[in-house]
């Protein structure tokens, strides 16, 4: 038997004959970059050659590194010269040693045929599709005549090329509830699915679309990507008041703000021209960001974790992509270089906020009583520390600040210093004065303003104004303040991710392989905002198309919607994705509530989804879209669906975090005194929105329904299927409660002598607004008749509460 190398070295050798041959019989056929080259080098190439790893110093994610010489002096690839080019050479060595990729299967006859053909067509690098701009198509002609074109076009043409055929429209009950839970997250009323059942589903989306609620639905889906909180993260996991935002985002929904202004409004609302205290509030999207103020923790490395965050988020909200890879070296295979990274970063590392315990800074806001003598108070405290900073910002003071740095290697005068500035302030001191920042020197100020002689009466009167202060007790949300001129900080790339490292200063800038800022842009937040909502972005549009379909139909047209990138997966109709991008941005004028009201008003949403046997072979995941989505629903819409349909649900909007039923000794934490007060009132069946969301302990019902914690952006929730789930249905209080209160509400609305046959149905339609199949009822009414009085209709709401009818949108 030939030993390993042989039979690798005899395997190499018969693939380079094939492959010549092969290319003898191809070499008419003009290959494709982008479907052909690119899955050869990611997935053989780019592990060792890539922005990670230059083996030899040889790479070939970029055109310009692949025609470099490499350490050993060869040229990779040399364009229109295959056998020139070190690359093949390497991959058709005979020594296994030498061949490429080193200690794996060698490429196949056909892999090598595109590569030689590739180079010696050139060797031309086409960008990803996700890099080029959507192109405007009109709806394909299709042979049959379903939906009203548009979406249904795309989506019939790709299923007659498949040889299938659309679902009939769903039932009117169905689809009364599955358009009502995916525009408002609650079920629909008898009335909504009457009209429905009547004909008039699109005045009934219309309604839908109008509700409140439908604000408060599409604002969950928001706080994921924003990572959203009540509480600072960390080991403390302290308290944060953001909800303000959290009900701008609830009102932005309802009012169809414009996604770019939206857009605009949370990254740089501050900056706007016309900013006013509602776009300042809009920038707490990135307040978001977790604070860590806990004892010896590095101010400065934790300030420059939260850009890397915000940088981190940005990109994957609006972009869709893994750009977070570039934090510690080149993206591996994408075009985005390491110091690119921190050309982005730049965008946001001026901005006053620092990892201090206060959130500073902050938009204070009060009750309507207290507002006038608050917004007074506010206003002159800022005053007084505008004085403070004045007052050591002379030349005689500068002196003074820098004779007191002298003396802070003595630990009784850095002790007069509070305890969470020293770090940094050591870290300040310790740089040549030439190499400290305007934001190092303002500073060294602020730090000494608060210790100097000079300013004492000002602390004083500072102090009075705080007594004042307090009483009327503020609502302080965290926002986003850009630094003044000279306080600026410097921004450099950090070796390896690591902040203490740093390499080059680098300026605000997006990345080469994505269109330029205008020239005349500012380079600030507000320039990268507008830039991300431009027409130019071939991303922005698609992504949020994107995410709302995922919403709706489970899955998204392209699956990983947090991964435009070259290792995500391909659109399924990629046509339509383009169609709806500039429709979205175009025709509705980036409106939200206009692109769902197509989709949910298109034949492809209304279709039934059930499925036979053929179609789940041919098409499990339902890519092709033959039928209509079925999927269970998220956390939040179950808990809301058991409370609306037992009555118990409060519509009350907007507010502090509440705090309904959870298990004992989930927040016991030796670290915080914060405690669960569980509600007694109205408060105790609020929508599951405004539960207080701590980060490391979420409410656990939502948990096993695979809510995140909220510590990092998340774009889309895995559903999973557990046993835990079952138990959390049965059990939880907050259900067994709705189940108590559904059989008492089915029984108040009843007659008198309805029996218990008669009052299971009535159950049944009360949750699915439809009737009940013979075989069900049957089950049901066996369930009332085996406990004896109202008992028996209980075990009726707990067991509909748990049908896969009900925790699934079908």
């Amino acid at each position: 038997m030939p030993s390993r190398p042989s039979r690798r070295i005899a395997a190499a050798a018969l693939a380079a004959v094939a492959a010549l041959s092969l290319s003898a019989c191809t070499s008419g056929h003009e290959v494709d970059f982008a479907t052909e080259v690119r899955p050869i080098l990611n997935a053989r190439c780019l592990k060792c050659h890539g922005g990670v790893k230059r083996a030899g110093g040889v790479s070939l994610l970029f055109r310009d590194e692949a025609l470099a010489k490499g350490e050993s002096g060869r040229t990779p690839i040399v364009p229109g010269d295959a056998d020139a080019s070190e690359l093949m050479r390497r991959i058709l060595h005979e020594d296994p040693a030498e061949r490429m990729p080193r200690d794996d299967d060698p490429l196949t006859a056909e892999e090598i045929d595109v590569l030689r053909r590739w180079i010696d067509q050139g060797a031309e690098w086409q960008p990803h599709w996700a890099f080029v701009a959507p192109s405007e198509a009109e709806p394909p002609e299709t042979d049959g005549a379903w939906g009203d074109g548009g979406i249904d076009a795309f989506v019939l043409a790709r299923l007659e090329a498949e040889g299938l055929e659309p679902s009939p429209e769903a039932d009117c009950d169905v689809l009364a509830r599955r358009v009502a839970l995916d525009l408002t997250g609650l079920p629909p009323t008898p009335q909504q699915v009457g009209r429905v059942c009547e004909g008039g589903y699109e005045a009934v989306v219309d309604e839908l679309l109008a509700d409140p609620a439908y604000g408060e639905r599409w604002a969950g889906m928001w706080l994921d990507l924003a990572r959203y909180a009540d509480s600072q993260g960390f080991e403390k996991d302290g308290p944060r008041s953001i909800w303000r935002w959290r009900d701008w985002v609830v009102t932005s929904f309802n009012d169809d703000k414009p996604f770019d202004r939206f857009t605009v409004e949370q990254l740089a609302g501050d900056l706007l021209p016309d900013a006013t205290d509602e776009t300042r509030l809009a920038t707490a999207f990135h307040r978001n960001t977790m604070t860590n103020d806990e004892g010896g923790t590095d101010d400065e490395e934790y300030r420059s974790a939260t850009v890397i965050d915000r940088v981190n988020t940005t990109w994957e909200v609006w972009q869709g992509s893994t750009f977070a890879c570039t934090q510690c070296h080149g993206h591996p295979y994408d075009p985005f270089r390491h110091e690119e990274y921190y050309g982005v970063y730049a965008f946001f590392n001026q901005t006053a906020d620092w990892d201090q315990t206060s959130e500073f800074p902050t938009l204070d806001s009060f009750d309507e009583g207290r507002r006038a003598e608050g917004e007074r108070l506010v206003a002159a405290i800022a005053d007084v520390e505008a004085r403070m900073m004045e007052a050591v910002s002379t030349p005689a003071m500068d002196a003074e600040i820098a004779a007191w740095t002298q003396r802070l290697g003595d630990p009784a005068e850095t002790g007069r210093v509070q305890t969470f500035w020293q770090n940094e302030l050591l870290r300040v001191v310790g740089r040549p004065d030439s190499m400290r920042s305007g934001a190092d020197r303002a500073f060294l100020r602020y730090v000494y303003a608060e210790i100097a002689d000079a300013t004492e009466p000002l602390r004083k009167e500072r102090g009075e104004l705080y007594r004042a202060y307090w009483p009327l007790e503020p609502v302080r949300t965290p926002v986003l303040r850009e630094l003044p001129a000279g306080a600026r900080r410097a921004t450099y790339v950090f070796d390896r991710g690591n902040f203490l490292v740093r390499g080059p200063e680098v300026a605000p800038a997006v990345p080469a392989s994505m269109p330029p800022l205008p020239g005349d842009a500012p380079r600030n937040r507000l320039g990268l905002a507008e830039w991300l909502v431009s027409d130019g972005n071939p991303l922005t549009a698609r992504v949020l198309v994107n995410r709302f379909w995922e919403q709706l139909f489970g899955t998204g047209i392209v699956e990983t919607v947090e991964d435009f990138g070259t290792q995500g997966l391909t659109p399924s109709h990629p046509e339509l994705l383009d169609w709806l991008a500039i429709r979205f941005r175009e025709h509705h004028a980036w409106s939200v509530k206009g692109l769902l009201r197509e989709i949910v008003t298109s034949a492809t949403y209304r279709q039934s989804s059930r499925v036979t046997p053929d179609l789940l072979e041919r098409d499990p995941a339902n890519r092709l879209l033959a039928r209509g989505p079925r999927f269970r629903l998220s956390a939040e819409q179950l808990r809301d669906q058991a409370l609306a349909v037992s009555g118990l649900l409060s519509r009350k909007m907007y507010g502090r975090p509440v705090m309904p039923p959870q298990p004992e000794g989930i927040w016991r934490n030796p670290y915080s005194g914060l405690q669960w007060v569980t509600a007694t009132d109205e408060n105790r069946y609020r929508r599951a929105l405004y539960t207080f969301w701590r980060r490391t302990g979420p409410y656990p019902s939502m948990m096993a329904f695979d809510a995140p914690s909220r510590e990092v952006c998340v774009s889309r929730r895995i559903r999973t299927n557990t046993p835990l789930q079952a138990l959390v249905t049965l059990n939880d209080p907050a259900f067994v409660e709705a189940a108590e209160a559904l059989a008492e509400r089915v029984k108040r609305e009843s007659a008198p002598a309805s029996g218990a046959r008669d009052l299971a149905a009535a159950v049944y339609r009360a949750a699915l607004f439809r009737e009940p199949s013979a075989t069900k009822l049957d089950a049901l009414a066996e369930v009332a008749e085996s406990s004896p009085g109202d008992e028996g209709l209980r075990l009726v709401a707990n067991v509909v509460l748990n049908l896969d009818e009900f925790v699934t949108k079908e």
